[in-house]
Protein backbone atom coordinates (compact mmCIF):
# COMPACT_ATOMS: atom_id res chain seq x y z
CA UNK A 1 0.00 0.00 0.00
CA UNK A 2 1.10 3.25 -0.91
CA UNK A 3 -0.15 6.76 1.12
CA UNK A 4 0.43 10.12 0.56
CA UNK A 5 -0.64 13.00 2.43
CA UNK A 6 -0.08 16.75 1.71
CA UNK A 7 -0.74 19.43 3.93
CA UNK A 8 -0.12 23.12 4.95
CA UNK A 9 -0.87 25.22 7.49
CA UNK A 10 -0.89 28.94 7.96
CA UNK A 11 -0.29 30.63 11.66
CA UNK A 12 -0.29 34.53 12.32
CA UNK A 13 0.45 36.07 15.99
CA UNK A 14 0.54 38.87 16.86
CA UNK A 15 3.02 39.97 19.58
CA UNK A 16 3.76 43.44 19.89
CA UNK A 17 3.78 43.74 16.18
CA UNK A 18 3.25 41.46 13.45
CA UNK A 19 4.66 37.83 13.22
CA UNK A 20 3.40 35.29 10.13
CA UNK A 21 4.12 31.49 10.40
CA UNK A 22 3.94 28.77 7.10
CA UNK A 23 4.58 25.32 7.37
CA UNK A 24 3.93 23.12 4.11
CA UNK A 25 4.73 19.49 4.37
CA UNK A 26 4.18 16.34 2.22
CA UNK A 27 4.40 12.78 3.04
CA UNK A 28 4.94 9.16 1.11
CA UNK A 29 4.77 5.86 2.93
CA UNK A 30 4.96 2.63 2.05
CA UNK A 31 4.12 -0.39 3.27
CA UNK A 32 4.89 -4.59 2.32
CA UNK A 33 4.29 -7.86 4.04
CA UNK A 34 5.92 -11.01 2.57
CA UNK A 35 4.80 -13.88 4.88
CA UNK A 36 5.64 -12.94 8.29
CA UNK A 37 7.38 -9.92 7.61
CA UNK A 38 5.52 -7.08 7.72
CA UNK A 39 7.57 -3.06 6.76
CA UNK A 40 6.60 0.00 6.38
CA UNK A 41 9.06 2.86 4.69
CA UNK A 42 7.83 6.35 4.65
CA UNK A 43 9.26 9.61 3.66
CA UNK A 44 8.52 13.61 4.58
CA UNK A 45 9.42 16.48 3.28
CA UNK A 46 9.24 19.80 5.45
CA UNK A 47 9.15 23.61 5.05
CA UNK A 48 8.75 26.40 7.80
CA UNK A 49 9.12 30.09 7.24
CA UNK A 50 8.52 32.38 9.92
CA UNK A 51 9.25 36.14 8.61
CA UNK A 52 12.52 36.14 6.68
CA UNK A 53 13.48 32.52 8.45
CA UNK A 54 12.99 29.61 6.96
CA UNK A 55 13.43 26.03 6.43
CA UNK A 56 17.30 25.38 4.93
CA UNK A 57 17.18 21.03 4.10
CA UNK A 58 20.37 19.38 5.43
CA UNK A 59 21.60 16.58 4.06
CA UNK A 60 25.52 16.53 4.44
CA UNK A 61 27.98 18.73 5.48
CA UNK A 62 27.99 19.71 1.61
CA UNK A 63 24.25 19.35 1.18
CA UNK A 64 22.58 21.71 3.00
CA UNK A 65 20.69 24.69 1.58
CA UNK A 66 17.65 22.27 -0.12
CA UNK A 67 14.19 23.87 -0.53
CA UNK A 68 12.64 21.82 2.23
CA UNK A 69 13.56 19.35 4.75
CA UNK A 70 13.83 15.53 3.83
CA UNK A 71 12.39 12.93 7.04
CA UNK A 72 12.65 9.96 7.16
CA UNK A 73 11.18 6.58 8.60
CA UNK A 74 11.61 3.13 8.43
CA UNK A 75 10.09 0.26 10.37
CA UNK A 76 9.72 -3.89 10.07
CA UNK A 77 7.95 -6.29 12.25
CA UNK A 78 8.72 -10.42 11.69
CA UNK A 79 7.52 -12.81 13.59
CA UNK A 80 9.83 -15.48 14.56
CA UNK A 81 7.74 -18.50 16.08
CA UNK A 82 4.13 -18.31 16.94
CA UNK A 83 3.72 -16.06 19.97
CA UNK A 84 7.68 -14.47 18.93
CA UNK A 85 7.86 -11.21 17.54
CA UNK A 86 10.95 -9.11 16.26
CA UNK A 87 10.60 -5.28 15.36
CA UNK A 88 13.55 -2.46 14.54
CA UNK A 89 12.97 1.01 13.48
CA UNK A 90 14.87 4.11 12.51
CA UNK A 91 13.62 7.65 12.02
CA UNK A 92 14.84 11.08 11.54
CA UNK A 93 13.26 14.12 13.34
CA UNK A 94 13.14 17.63 12.43
CA UNK A 95 11.49 20.68 14.42
CA UNK A 96 11.36 24.47 13.14
CA UNK A 97 11.82 26.89 16.14
CA UNK A 98 8.20 27.95 17.18
CA UNK A 99 7.00 31.77 16.54
CA UNK A 100 6.68 32.32 20.65
CA UNK A 101 10.66 30.80 21.05
CA UNK A 102 11.74 33.24 18.18
CA UNK A 103 9.51 36.67 18.74
CA UNK A 104 7.83 36.22 22.10
CA UNK A 105 9.05 38.68 24.68
CA UNK A 106 7.36 38.46 28.13
CA UNK A 107 7.77 38.27 31.99
CA UNK A 108 6.26 36.11 34.39
CA UNK A 109 6.16 38.15 37.80
CA UNK A 110 9.80 39.71 37.96
CA UNK A 111 11.17 36.92 35.54
CA UNK A 112 12.01 37.93 32.34
CA UNK A 113 11.29 35.72 28.96
CA UNK A 114 13.73 36.65 26.31
CA UNK A 115 13.09 35.59 22.23
CA UNK A 116 15.53 33.94 20.32
CA UNK A 117 16.02 35.35 16.74
CA UNK A 118 18.71 33.57 16.10
CA UNK A 119 17.87 29.98 17.35
CA UNK A 120 18.23 26.84 14.70
CA UNK A 121 16.20 23.94 14.08
CA UNK A 122 16.75 21.02 15.91
CA UNK A 123 17.34 17.75 14.47
CA UNK A 124 17.70 14.54 15.07
CA UNK A 125 17.08 10.21 15.12
CA UNK A 126 16.07 7.45 17.00
CA UNK A 127 16.53 3.47 16.62
CA UNK A 128 14.62 1.28 18.05
CA UNK A 129 14.90 -2.61 18.60
CA UNK A 130 12.80 -5.04 20.59
CA UNK A 131 11.58 -8.44 21.17
CA UNK A 132 7.83 -9.44 22.30
CA UNK A 133 7.43 -12.67 23.61
CA UNK A 134 3.69 -14.12 24.55
CA UNK A 135 3.55 -16.56 27.68
CA UNK A 136 0.91 -18.80 29.30
CA UNK A 137 1.07 -19.40 33.27
CA UNK A 138 -1.36 -21.49 34.88
CA UNK A 139 -4.61 -19.32 34.02
CA UNK A 140 -2.23 -16.27 33.18
CA UNK A 141 -1.55 -14.69 29.59
CA UNK A 142 0.30 -12.34 28.53
CA UNK A 143 4.08 -10.71 26.22
CA UNK A 144 6.72 -9.54 27.36
CA UNK A 145 8.15 -6.79 25.79
CA UNK A 146 11.91 -5.90 26.03
CA UNK A 147 13.69 -2.92 23.59
CA UNK A 148 16.71 -0.84 23.21
CA UNK A 149 16.56 2.60 22.04
CA UNK A 150 19.19 5.03 20.75
CA UNK A 151 18.37 8.62 20.02
CA UNK A 152 21.02 11.79 18.69
CA UNK A 153 20.06 15.42 17.96
CA UNK A 154 21.85 17.80 16.81
CA UNK A 155 21.44 21.85 17.63
CA UNK A 156 19.01 20.69 20.63
CA UNK A 157 17.00 23.04 21.57
CA UNK A 158 16.66 23.79 25.84
CA UNK A 159 15.02 26.57 27.51
CA UNK A 160 17.88 28.10 29.72
CA UNK A 161 18.83 30.90 32.33
CA UNK A 162 21.65 33.77 32.24
CA UNK A 163 21.91 37.63 31.89
CA UNK A 164 21.45 38.54 27.80
CA UNK A 165 22.64 41.84 26.71
CA UNK A 166 25.79 43.70 27.38
CA UNK A 167 27.32 42.88 31.18
CA UNK A 168 28.35 45.57 32.83
CA UNK A 169 30.24 43.75 35.72
CA UNK A 170 27.15 45.84 38.04
CA UNK A 171 24.73 43.97 39.55
CA UNK A 172 22.55 47.05 39.64
CA UNK A 173 23.03 47.21 36.15
CA UNK A 174 22.56 43.85 34.91
CA UNK A 175 19.44 42.34 36.79
CA UNK A 176 16.70 43.95 34.52
CA UNK A 177 18.81 41.22 31.95
CA UNK A 178 18.25 38.02 34.09
CA UNK A 179 15.64 35.80 32.08
CA UNK A 180 15.34 32.26 30.51
CA UNK A 181 15.99 32.29 26.67
CA UNK A 182 15.48 29.10 24.04
CA UNK A 183 18.98 28.22 22.98
CA UNK A 184 20.74 25.68 20.94
CA UNK A 185 22.98 23.87 23.45
CA UNK A 186 24.67 21.38 21.13
CA UNK A 187 24.80 17.62 20.28
CA UNK A 188 22.46 14.99 22.84
CA UNK A 189 22.09 11.54 23.24
CA UNK A 190 19.51 9.96 25.16
CA UNK A 191 19.95 5.94 24.97
CA UNK A 192 18.47 3.00 26.99
CA UNK A 193 16.45 0.07 27.37
CA UNK A 194 12.53 -0.39 28.22
CA UNK A 195 10.70 -3.51 29.26
CA UNK A 196 6.98 -4.52 30.07
CA UNK A 197 4.97 -7.38 31.42
CA UNK A 198 1.01 -6.97 30.53
CA UNK A 199 -1.26 -9.95 31.07
CA UNK A 200 -4.95 -11.36 32.20
CA UNK A 201 -5.74 -14.21 33.89
CA UNK A 202 -8.54 -15.41 36.41
CA UNK A 203 -8.40 -16.27 40.41
CA UNK A 204 -11.48 -17.98 40.71
CA UNK A 205 -14.35 -15.65 39.98
CA UNK A 206 -11.85 -12.86 39.89
CA UNK A 207 -10.20 -11.42 36.51
CA UNK A 208 -6.68 -10.07 36.95
CA UNK A 209 -4.97 -7.66 34.74
CA UNK A 210 -1.28 -6.25 35.57
CA UNK A 211 0.99 -4.04 33.87
CA UNK A 212 4.83 -4.35 34.80
CA UNK A 213 7.54 -1.93 33.53
CA UNK A 214 10.80 -0.44 33.86
CA UNK A 215 12.61 1.65 31.65
CA UNK A 216 16.21 3.00 32.24
CA UNK A 217 17.88 6.03 29.97
CA UNK A 218 21.16 7.33 29.71
CA UNK A 219 20.35 11.34 28.48
CA UNK A 220 23.67 13.17 27.84
CA UNK A 221 25.32 16.34 26.00
CA UNK A 222 28.01 14.74 23.88
CA UNK A 223 30.07 17.90 23.64
CA UNK A 224 29.79 18.42 27.81
CA UNK A 225 33.12 20.51 28.92
CA UNK A 226 32.98 21.14 32.34
CA UNK A 227 35.26 24.59 31.97
CA UNK A 228 32.82 26.52 29.52
CA UNK A 229 29.29 24.54 29.93
CA UNK A 230 27.55 26.39 32.90
CA UNK A 231 23.51 24.98 31.72
CA UNK A 232 23.20 23.17 34.75
CA UNK A 233 24.62 21.95 37.80
CA UNK A 234 28.43 22.12 37.51
CA UNK A 235 30.29 18.97 36.69
CA UNK A 236 27.16 17.02 35.34
CA UNK A 237 26.90 15.99 31.73
CA UNK A 238 23.20 14.69 32.38
CA UNK A 239 20.39 16.53 30.59
CA UNK A 240 18.52 19.18 32.65
CA UNK A 241 15.05 17.66 34.11
CA UNK A 242 15.61 13.60 33.17
CA UNK A 243 14.31 10.96 35.31
CA UNK A 244 17.03 7.93 34.51
CA UNK A 245 14.84 5.85 36.30
CA UNK A 246 10.81 4.91 35.95
CA UNK A 247 8.82 1.95 37.21
CA UNK A 248 5.47 1.15 36.65
CA UNK A 249 3.01 -1.01 37.69
CA UNK A 250 -0.79 -1.75 37.61
CA UNK A 251 -3.17 -4.28 38.72
CA UNK A 252 -6.60 -4.46 38.91
CA UNK A 253 -9.40 -7.13 39.84
CA UNK A 254 -12.61 -7.32 38.57
CA UNK A 255 -15.35 -8.75 39.91
CA UNK A 256 -19.09 -8.70 38.00
CA UNK A 257 -19.92 -4.89 38.21
CA UNK A 258 -17.15 -3.91 40.71
CA UNK A 259 -13.48 -3.09 39.87
CA UNK A 260 -10.22 -2.86 42.46
CA UNK A 261 -7.33 -0.92 40.81
CA UNK A 262 -3.71 -0.13 42.65
CA UNK A 263 -1.07 1.83 40.54
CA UNK A 264 2.82 2.53 41.64
CA UNK A 265 5.59 4.73 40.14
CA UNK A 266 8.79 5.24 40.68
CA UNK A 267 10.38 8.24 39.69
CA UNK A 268 14.26 8.53 40.03
CA UNK A 269 15.89 11.56 41.27
CA UNK A 270 16.34 14.49 38.74
CA UNK A 271 19.98 14.88 39.01
CA UNK A 272 20.18 18.23 37.01
CA UNK A 273 18.12 21.67 36.59
CA UNK A 274 19.18 24.80 35.28
CA UNK A 275 22.44 26.07 37.78
CA UNK A 276 20.17 29.09 38.40
CA UNK A 277 17.71 27.26 40.14
CA UNK A 278 20.53 26.22 42.65
CA UNK A 279 22.33 29.21 42.59
CA UNK A 280 22.31 32.76 42.97
CA UNK A 281 21.60 34.83 40.01
CA UNK A 282 23.92 37.38 41.06
CA UNK A 283 26.45 34.24 41.31
CA UNK A 284 28.74 36.16 38.49
CA UNK A 285 29.04 38.80 41.03
CA UNK A 286 30.41 37.24 44.13
CA UNK A 287 33.86 38.71 45.74
CA UNK A 288 34.55 36.16 47.93
CA UNK A 289 38.13 37.50 49.07
CA UNK A 290 35.63 40.76 49.75
CA UNK A 291 33.09 39.52 51.94
CA UNK A 292 30.27 39.72 49.20
CA UNK A 293 29.12 36.15 48.48
CA UNK A 294 25.44 36.59 46.78
CA UNK A 295 25.23 32.81 47.22
CA UNK A 296 24.05 33.77 50.76
CA UNK A 297 21.30 36.23 50.52
CA UNK A 298 18.19 33.75 49.64
CA UNK A 299 16.20 36.59 48.00
CA UNK A 300 18.74 36.64 44.77
CA UNK A 301 17.61 32.98 44.12
CA UNK A 302 14.47 32.72 41.84
CA UNK A 303 13.15 29.61 44.34
CA UNK A 304 14.63 30.53 47.71
CA UNK A 305 15.68 27.09 49.51
CA UNK A 306 14.60 24.90 46.16
CA UNK A 307 18.73 23.50 46.74
CA UNK A 308 18.05 22.62 50.52
CA UNK A 309 14.94 20.98 49.54
CA UNK A 310 16.57 19.28 46.30
CA UNK A 311 19.09 17.82 49.21
CA UNK A 312 17.00 16.76 52.21
CA UNK A 313 14.96 14.86 49.69
CA UNK A 314 16.82 12.40 47.32
CA UNK A 315 14.68 9.74 49.87
CA UNK A 316 17.42 7.45 49.00
CA UNK A 317 17.07 3.37 49.69
CA UNK A 318 20.05 1.58 50.85
CA UNK A 319 20.52 -2.02 49.96
CA UNK A 320 23.03 -3.78 52.34
CA UNK A 321 24.46 -7.41 53.19
CA UNK A 322 26.28 -6.78 56.35
CA UNK A 323 28.77 -4.29 56.18
CA UNK A 324 28.47 -3.60 52.49
CA UNK A 325 26.47 -1.13 50.28
CA UNK A 326 25.41 -3.51 47.37
CA UNK A 327 22.50 -1.30 45.98
CA UNK A 328 21.38 2.65 46.32
CA UNK A 329 18.71 4.16 44.40
CA UNK A 330 16.91 7.84 44.90
CA UNK A 331 13.70 9.07 44.16
CA UNK A 332 10.01 9.40 44.33
CA UNK A 333 7.06 6.33 44.95
CA UNK A 334 3.64 7.60 44.19
CA UNK A 335 0.60 5.13 44.33
CA UNK A 336 -2.77 5.75 43.10
CA UNK A 337 -5.82 3.41 43.94
CA UNK A 338 -9.12 3.20 42.72
CA UNK A 339 -12.59 1.27 43.29
CA UNK A 340 -15.30 1.78 40.86
CA UNK A 341 -19.08 -0.08 40.36
CA UNK A 342 -20.89 -0.15 37.10
CA UNK A 343 -24.20 0.73 37.77
CA UNK A 344 -25.80 0.41 34.52
CA UNK A 345 -24.75 0.17 30.98
CA UNK A 346 -24.69 3.94 31.07
CA UNK A 347 -23.09 4.96 34.44
CA UNK A 348 -20.32 4.09 36.41
CA UNK A 349 -19.00 5.25 39.55
CA UNK A 350 -15.92 5.48 40.35
CA UNK A 351 -13.57 6.70 43.78
CA UNK A 352 -9.75 7.90 42.53
CA UNK A 353 -7.67 8.48 45.13
CA UNK A 354 -4.52 10.16 43.37
CA UNK A 355 -0.90 9.35 45.74
CA UNK A 356 -2.49 7.85 48.49
CA UNK A 357 -0.04 8.88 50.48
CA UNK A 358 -1.16 12.58 50.46
CA UNK A 359 -4.30 11.49 49.32
CA UNK A 360 -6.34 13.57 46.85
CA UNK A 361 -9.50 12.24 46.09
CA UNK A 362 -11.96 12.65 42.93
CA UNK A 363 -15.30 10.90 42.44
CA UNK A 364 -16.48 10.43 39.11
CA UNK A 365 -19.40 9.38 37.32
CA UNK A 366 -20.55 8.64 33.99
Amino acid sequence: MVLFIWSNRLLLIHCMEGHTGKNYAGYAQFDYKYKKLTTSVGLRGEYNRIDTSYTRGYLTPKINNLPFQPVFRAGMNYQLLQYTFLRASYGQGYRFPTIAEKYISTSVSALQIYPNQSLQPERGWSAEIGIKQGFKLFNFKGFLDIAGFWTEYSDMVEFTFDIYGNKTGLFYLDIDKAGFKSQNVGKARINGIDASITGTGKMGPINVSTLIGFTYTNPIYLNYDPKVDTLGIEGLKVLKYRNQQLFKADIQLDYKKLSIGWSTRFYSYMENVDRRFEQSILHEYNDIPNGVNWDNIPSTYIIPGLKEYRASHKNTTYVTIGDYEIAKWSGDWIHDARISYQVSKAVKASVIVNNVFKCRIQFKTR
